[in-house]
């Protein structure tokens, strides 16, 4: 009942606390050590180890060993202890636990000891103590019992071999440990053990002393074996003294402790010593029972000590009643064992263990006296190269940092050179740019004047002048960025309402956000906040954010500008709904030029955020951002609400600067499908963001091509699907699905891959083209484009599917479309259309909505695909199909008429004729009648 109660401990413990065996917690090493000590009998250590062994427990298995090689050893089966350490050993050498290792070793030679082998026994009993001297601890108490037992074991393995002087040279080491650690027990048996010592060398006084003091301890201890050792060793000087009676006393007194106890090892002692007496008093029948009792437990602990006593003594008792035959065969066996115990190799092997092992601690000793002194040596040594080093690196250090000072100097005078020079460069540069800007913006503004009613004339102009002020604008951020740097205008500060100067803008871009389908809400804590700042750089900031936050969100999203008064600063925050910033892109976007690799940071010049930070900065103040790809960027703008002590100027509530209000959106600038009239014309669908270069690209083409628009990559392939188009004009920097995306869906597409593309952009690095080539692309343009080069460009790629359409129609009308080369994807969705139409032969009711089912498609793509290849229709490619098929028929076999209709999908053989008379000029009769070549 006890073992299931373990067992379901462990079992719960085991399902909570996965274990590990190199690193146990104390907790778990305390329970498995718990329930191994309480577990009773060998049956049911045995049912715990296989529970052990399921579980793949080590620690627990190694225990659960240990403590079944002990209780065999109680039950003089010793060769199962044997076995049974054996294992633990290996388990605990697994684990690595030297103190496990120690207890197992010193177990091991115990066992070989009892069983008189005692070569092995020393072996163990040096090993186990070898380790306990080059173990880190020494001090706790696990280490010095470990030791004390360790030389307990070869101070009963040299007494075995009477060497005694060794032997009581361990044994009062032991004692000592014993002493050290208070322990009765121990003190108790190296008592007895010296005291046995003293007996063998005939110094039986100074025995009597130490057998009295083993049994005082014994009796401290409570330990009913060693009481009843002592009595053994008591009645054994009474035997020497021949006091038979007293001695016999003593004798049963060991005996009956003994017989109550499982340790046969001990009892046979007593037994064997009261067999000696009765048969030294003459008492021949009392000897021969505990000779017998003796001899057959001997035998079955295969101990070959006491079975050297026990033939002893018979061949003393058959001597004695004149049985010499049955004398001389114990006298021979006695002798034999008495060999096996103390025979030559073991007593040298003893000695060479010992001499070993005081020759390694000799040894180590040494070593360790060396080594404290190579070390002092090498401390002094390293000590003083270390102070010569860190006088050498001081020097170097300063004679560094004194030329690192020299050149930091001489490169700042440099820098400061450099940077004035690139600022008069800058400011020059622009002003240069503005004058040509300056005449072509006032004659366009003329001519717009004077244009009058010609709408298309007038639409061209405008396009002129917006796209001139937006560069203007870009030159004026340039010269606002050299002038901010290198101070060259003393900022124009006011004081006044800068809640009122922020709703004064935000009113500026309401109709910019209607027209965008955008929410513009502006918040503030305040009606009326009283403030220091700069105007025009005030004007610069908010109108960059929000032109941003308004360019990048979504239709139908939300632009929040809210204001808040914090410790004497003003707080503006401007959050929108967009398509945020990448992770990667924030930390730079504030740097002039930066452009991030995202779709959002990559459409502007990377000056706008740089002008407006170093704007806010000039101002005193900070500015920040968060920003998660989905969800939106909101920026932080704080501002402090009084610059210095001076009394600035009144701000005076007016119109922000013209130049400063949003340009709003134009309308498409044609209609979603507008283009040339006329007989068929190619369709051209034109994927561009910008709606004025859109415009522009649909003026030089929409003479000639009938024109589709889309603002992005995602509109543009969705425009793809519905009308494919015959030819695909697209930008590369778009937002959402840029140029090289749409190039890589439209190829992917079987509805779509046969549609040639066109990439009209300013990216021109070599990379790029690369990259939109490999992406699908079949030319690539460079913004600004000849526009000659762009009307030759889309004549030709429109030509080249158009020859090779006929070419593909009239190999069909000839039977031999093999003979005309596809594109690779043309003919693997032609051989695919093929493959449909010939499965479905039979079915007479086989028309373009069942194939466009099976191809996965709309019946107007697949009809708009099969005309774009063959010149056709789906209708009469099928009918074709049908036709050549009969025609194969007609000239490879018998058969009827009527069954080859039947079989090419014609119920009425009269509408086959019909048809087939229609398509080859003749009938199947006189078709079949013809002479054909094979």
């Amino acid at each position: 009942m006890r073992l299931l109660i373990c067992l379901g401990i462990l079992s719960l413990f085991a399902c909570t606390s996965p274990l590990v065996q190199s690193d146990l917690p104390d907790e778990t090493r305390k329970m498995i050590d718990s329930t191994v000590r309480v577990t009773p009998g060998i049956d049911s250590l045995s049912i715990l180890l296989d529970h052990f062994e399921a579980e793949g427990n080590k620690y627990g298995m190694m225990c659960a060993s240990k403590a079944l090689g002990k209780r065999y050893r109680d039950a003089a089966k010793f060769n199962e202890a044997v076995i049974y350490h054996r294992q633990a050993l290996g388990l605990a050498e697994q684990l690595c636990d030297t103190v496990e290792i120690i207890q197992i070793c010193n177990q091991i030679g115990t066992n070989f000891r009892r069983m008189g082998i005692m070569d092995e026994a020393s072996t163990y009993h040096y090993k186990a103590l070898a380790l306990c001297e080059q173990y880190h601890d020494k001090s706790s108490f696990v280490a010095l019992k470990n030791r004390v037992v360790s030389l307990n074991g070869i101070g009963n393995v040299q007494l075995s071999m009477e060497n005694y002087n060794a032997a009581i040279t361990a044994f009062r080491q032991a004692l000592s440990g014993e002493q050290q650690l208070n322990s009765e027990l121990g003190q108790a048996i190296n008592y007895a053990n010296i005291g046995a010592i003293f007996e063998k060398q005939g110094m039986i006084d100074s025995a009597w002393i130490y057998y009295r003091r083993s049994m005082q301890h014994n009796q401290a201890a409570g330990s009913d074996l060693g009481i009843s050792l002592c009595h053994t060793y008591f009645g054994n000087l009474l035997e020497k003294d021949k006091q038979w009676d007293n001695a016999i006393r003593e004798y049963r007194s060991a005996y009956d402790l003994m017989e109550k106890s499982q340790d046969r090892w001990h009892w046979i002692e007593s037994c064997i010593a009261l067999a000696r007496v009765n048969m030294g008093k003459g008492d021949m029948t009392s000897a021969q029972k505990y000779l017998t009792r003796a001899s057959r437990t001997a035998k079955e602990m295969q101990s070959r000590e006491h079975l050297r006593e026990v033939y002893w003594l018979n061949y003393l008792y058959y001597e004695k009643l004149g049985n010499c035959p049955k004398a001389f065969e114990n006298y021979k066996l006695s002798r034999e064992y008495a060999d096996s115990v103390s025979n030559i190799e073991n007593t040298a092997h003893l000695q060479n263990l010992r001499v070993n092992f005081e020759k390694e601690k000799s040894s180590r000793e040494m070593a360790l006296i060396q080594g404290n002194y190579r070390m002092e040596q090498r401390t002094k040594n390293i000590i003083l190269s270390a102070g010569i080093f860190i006088l050498l690196l001081t020097v170097t250090v300063i004679a560094i940092l004194l030329y690192v000072v020299r050149m930091k100097s001489r490169t700042q005078k440099i820098m400061r050179h450099m940077e004035t020079v690139r600022n008069k460069f800058f400011t020059n540069i622009t002003h240069e740019f503005r004058t040509p800007l300056t005449v072509i913006l006032g004659l366009a503004n003329q001519l717009s004047e004077k244009t009058g009613k010609d709408q298309e004339s007038s639409a061209s102009l405008q396009t002129i002048i917006r796209q001139g002020n937006h560069l203007l604008s870009l030159v004026n951020q340039l010269l606002n960025i050299s002038k901010v740097r290198s101070s060259i205008e003393e900022p124009d500060w006011r004081t006044g309402d800068i809640v009122a100067f922020i709703r004064m803008i935000v009113e500026n871009f309401q109709i910019f956000a209607q027209q965008k389908h955008l929410n513009l809400i502006f918040v503030s804590q305040q009606t009326f906040l009283q403030a220091d700042f700069v105007p025009e750089y005030f004007r610069k900031i908010i109108h960059n954010l929000l032109s941003n936050a308004l360019k990048y969100t979504p239709k139908g999203g939300h632009v929040y500008i809210t204001t808040t008064e914090e410790n004497n600063n003003l707080v503006i925050q401007i959050a929108d709904s967009g398509k945020g910033i990448d992770k990667q892109d924030l930390p730079h976007i504030f740097e002039t030029f930066y452009q991030g690799n995202n779709s959002c940071m990559d459409m502007g010049t990377g000056v706008g955020l740089s002008l407006a930070k170093q704007m806010v900065e000039t101002m005193g103040g900070q500015i920040t951002v968060k920003s998660a790809v989905g969800k939106g960027t909101v920026f932080f703008v704080t501002l402090p609400l009084k610059h210095g002590a001076s009394q600035w100027e009144e701000w005076i509530p007016g119109e922000p600067e013209k130049n400063l209000t949003p340009s709003v959106p134009t309308p498409d600038p044609v209609s979603p499908e507008s283009g040339a009239s006329g007989a068929d014309p190619a369709t051209i669908l034109l994927v561009e963001d910008n709606q004025d270069v859109a415009f522009y690209i649909g003026g030089l083409l929409k003479d000639r091509y009938w024109l589709l628009y889309a603002r992005d990559g995602k509109e543009g392939l969705e425009k793809a699907a519905e009308y494919m188009p015959d030819l695909i004009l697209t930008d590369l920097m778009m937002p959402g699905m840029d140029g090289f995306d749409l190039c890589r869906e439209i190829r992917s597409s079987i509805v779509l891959n046969h549609i040639p593309i066109i990439i009209i952009t300013a990216k021109s690095e070599d990379v790029d083209k690369v990259q939109g080539l490999e992406a699908g692309a079949d030319a690539y343009l460079l913004k600004p484009f000849n526009t000659d080069e762009l009307h030759v460009r889309v004549a030709k790629l429109l030509e080249q599917r158009r020859v090779l359409r006929e070419k593909y129609s009239r190999a069909l009308r000839n039977n031999c479309p093999e003979s005309v080369k596809l594109l690779p994807a043309d003919q693997a969705f032609m051989d695919r259309l093929t493959d449909i139409v010939y499965s479905q032969f039979s079915d007479t009711a086989l028309n373009s909505d069942k194939i466009a089912e099976k191809m996965c498609m709309s019946k107007s793509q697949l009809n708009r695909k099969v005309r774009v290849i063959t010149g056709s229709n789906t209708t009469t490619y099928i009918l074709h199909v049908r036709m050549e098929k009969a025609k194969r028929m007609l000239s490879s076999n018998d058969l009827p008429i009527g069954d080859i209709a039947m079989q090419c999908g014609f119920e009425d053989a009269g509408y086959f004729g019909r048809v087939f008379k229609q398509t080859f000029g003749m009938t199947p009769s006189q078709y079949r009648k013809k002479p054909h070549l094979d």
